[in-house]
């Protein structure tokens, strides 16, 4: 069977390393996003995903709209196109082009967190489990009929980053029994319509801590958010983005948002505890620890995120 690969991410390269390995399976290639401006100059790059198959040989076709969509599946001859992380709609003609459709790799149990932040959702909302849903692509956004779905634990220290990490090995794995059951022409299960939750994306404004609530929710805000779209609260007017915390047993008595700095350590006030603050990136500078960010500080006291 020939398969077009299609992702934007590097969730990605585990499933090109598990079909690569299969005998059964010919990759024809990625289709991914046009290049687009990135980083401080805005120059115009492939994704990174893009440029690791363009060194491994690997065809790459990229689109930017439904037409391109449907001219990469053409000229690859796909008969299925596995999607993982790649960050298009796609319409119905060209989820009928090839032979056996389109699959997608979800990472949630559907029909529980559909949409583009599933993992961020689980974590946000502490819950100790995330699934991995292989599912036929149709019209609906995630609510196409499943193939394969399991449950995984979520540590209860583990970010966004270090979860996708685990699932995408995983989801390659319980790809290749989904792609038997295709050519054996196995039917999908259709989804229930009980317990539909959404998990839309997530947007810098979504990172801002709220001091008043609870260490927990904080802390879990720091997992899901930290690396995407970052967390940040305000000092003195100013922006810090707070690249890492943890959740201290320190006895302290502070107020939501008020910060105690102790041995160039920088406690913060929750609702029902502290947290430590480890590393800071201040607006318009580079990233540093706290020690650093403190020692810069005019004044140590009476200081107030938020």
């Amino acid at each position: 069977m020939k398969v077009l690969i299609a992702s934007s991410s590097t969730l990605a390269i585990p499933l090109f390393n598990v079909l690569s390995d299969s005998s059964e399976y010919e990759i024809c290639g990625l289709l991914t996003n046009q290049d687009k401006p990135t980083g401080r100059g805005q120059k115009i790059e492939s994704n990174e995903l893009a440029t690791w198959a363009q060194n491994k040989n690997f065809t790459v076709y990229k689109s930017g709209n439904n037409e391109e969509i449907s001219s990469a599946l053409t000229q690859s001859s796909s008969e299925l196109v596995i999607t993982i992380a790649f960050g298009q709609l796609v319409k119905e003609n060209a989820l009928n082009i090839p032979k056996h459709g389109w699959i997608n790799i979800h990472f949630s149990m559907l029909p529980r967190w559909r949409g583009a932040a599933p993992v961020q959702h689980s974590i946000l909302n502490g819950e100790g489990s995330v699934g991995i849903s292989i599912f036929k692509l149709e019209q609906g956004m995630d609510t196409g009929p499943i193939y394969l779905a399991r449950d995984f634990p979520i540590n209860e220290d583990e970010t966004t980053a270090e979860v996708l990490d685990r699932l995408s090995s995983e989801g390659a794995d319980m790809t290749l029994p989904v792609l038997k059951l295709i050519q054996d022409l196995k039917q999908p299960r259709p989804q229930s319509n009980e317990t539909v939750s959404y998990a839309p994306k997530f947007y810098k404004k979504d990172g801002e801590i709220h001091w008043e609530r609870s260490s927990d929710s904080i802390y879990n805000l720091y997992r899901a958010l930290g690396s995407n779209p970052g967390i940040w609260s305000e000092l003195n007017g100013v922006r810090i983005r707070i690249d890492n915390l943890r959740k201290s047993k320190v006895l302290l008595k502070l107020k939501p948002g008020e910060i105690n700095i102790d041995d160039e350590k920088m406690y913060v006030g929750a609702l029902d505890g502290i947290i430590e603050v480890q590393k800071v990136t201040p607006a318009g500078r580079n990233s540093m620890s706290s020690a650093e960010f403190t020692r810069g500080l005019a004044s140590k006291t009476g200081l107030h995120f938020g």
